[in-house]
């Protein structure tokens, strides 16, 4: 591997970056509504509406109603090469969404409140010197809706609701800049033994690292729902959550090195001046590293969601319901990234040519007696992701889950809401193409979860 060649590496690679990607949309906002597959746009759950169909918050049944909980996710993706000689494992840490909800009865027609949840958020942790951990090391991205919601009923029949989504959050995101091995070449090369020593102390490791971290700034979008009964066991719902732009405008970049000698070698190469006195110098690693310290700019999207859900009560202790949910992941059609204070030719687009998905639910409720419910729930989630413009940062696929739960209800005014989810992502193989001289990094991923989610509810 030339010089020339790793250097261009280098800067492709750090603008190269994936900030988001497919699974990071969170769908376990509510540890009642987990148990039955996370419906609810058909459904007149208090407070909780103003999430899933905010023209059901009119249906309240007292005039004020709380619900409040965390939900947490226990996640693992891993990854095989295609000749199956190589694994790695993800160690993700586990993952907290929460969400809370407020609704007051402001006269028989019209109702208010106000929610926050985590719409968004992902944490993907593989071995810090993985064969991708030029791709990525670790991200953990956060994101907080707070949407004050209004809500006005008709008639016992219909109702519509609208919520003003006030977004915000961070990310951080480490990746390396040189993949492991890749100052091996020069070890053949005529080179002072002072560089061979640096070069030897990288073996086994990534080289050269970036972190990029930010924090987004304030971005709306808006809710919309409309409820619709016919008849006591009939209920149709249509929502529309818009989508979020959420833009980070003073990012922080930081370069380090994976072995202290790398730094040494590289702090050595730039101070010989150019390339006439030096082999091995060249003006486009200085560049690189120059990138440390300076900020940058990028668009984060969240996508928006039309949701259409129908619920049957078919009897007085059992409730079915079915979703779609339509996600408009084509606002993901491509990632750009901007750097203060630099040439315009670090600045990047990445292609990543997401497509519209559908999500599918099916769920239901029993109602054993007074003081307990039982659900069950099963949803099936289709990837929108190009699989030749597929990286491992939050791998997507399609994926099935299996859900449960139950509510417990020790008076008439409190409920204690378990909620359970089992997420299983097909077998996934996807290319992405890499700046040469590297080849595309091609796998097979398949990934995990089990979501538990605790919720209390009280009705005042």
């Amino acid at each position: 591997m030339k010089l020339r060649k790793l250097s261009l590496f280098l800067l492709a690679n750090l603008v190269g970056l994936s900030l988001m990607a497919e699974g990071y949309q969170i769908n376990s906002q509510s540890a009642r509504q987990i148990g039955m597959g996370h419906l609810g746009t058909a459904l007149k759950l208090g407070g909780e509406s103003m999430l899933f169909n905010p023209a059901g918050l009119s249906f309240m049944t007292g005039k004020i109603d709380v619900s409040l909980g965390v939900t947490t996710i226990f996640s693992k993706v891993t990854y095989t090469n295609v000749a199956g000689d190589y694994t790695a494992e993800s160690d993700n840490p586990m993952g907290t969404p929460i969400f809370g909800y407020l609704g007051f009865k402001l006269s028989d027609k019209l109702f208010a409140g106000v929610s926050i949840t985590n719409p968004v958020g992902n944490s993907l942790f593989w071995p810090k010197d993985w064969k991708g951990s030029h791709l990525v090391q670790d991200i953990s991205l956060k994101a907080y809706s707070v949407q004050p919601t209004i809500s006005y009923k008709f008639s016992e029949k219909f109702s519509i609701g609208a919520g003003l989504m006030v977004d915000f959050g961070s990310f951080d995101m480490n990746k390396g800049l040189i993949p492991v091995g890749g100052l091996d070449p020069y070890l053949s090369l005529n080179v002072p033994a002072a560089y061979k020593a640096a070069i030897t102390d990288a073996a086994g490791k990534t080289p050269m690292l970036a972190n990029l971290n930010g924090k987004a700034s304030t971005a709306l979008g808006y809710n919309l729902g409309i409820l619709y009964n016919p008849n006591e066991k009939w209920s149709f719902g249509l929502s529309y959550r818009s989508k979020v732009m959420m833009k980070v405008e003073s990012g922080a970049t930081t370069v380090t090195y994976g072995a202290t000698q790398v730094g040494s070698l590289i702090s050595s190469v730039l101070a010989s001046g150019t390339a006439a006195t030096n082999p091995l110098y060249n003006p486009s690693i200085a560049k690189a590293v120059s990138l440390g310290g300076k900020t940058f700019s990028a668009e984060l999207p969240i996508p928006s969601n039309l949701n259409f859900g129908v619920a049957y009560k078919a009897t007085k202790k059992l409730l079915v319901s079915a979703e779609l949910q339509y996600v408009g992941w084509k606002a993901y059609d491509s990632l750009r990234m901007e750097f203060a204070t630099t040439p315009a030719a670090y600045n990047a687009g990445q292609k990543k040519n997401f497509k519209n998905s559908m999500i599918y639910r099916i769920g239901g409720e029993y109602k054993a007696c007074e003081k307990m419910a039982f659900r069950l729930g099963f949803i099936f989630d289709s990837t929108p992701v190009d699989l030749m413009l597929y990286g491992p940062e939050t791998p997507g696929a399609n994926k099935m889950s299996f859900t449960g739960g139950l509510t417990y209800s020790p008076t008439k005014k409190m409920a204690i809401d378990l909620g359970f989810q089992y997420l299983n992502g097909a077998k996934t193989r996807g290319s992405l193409p890499q700046a040469a001289p590297m080849t595309a990094f091609v796998g097979d991923y398949k990934s995990t979860a089990l979501i538990p989610s605790l919720g209390f509810h009280f009705t005042f």
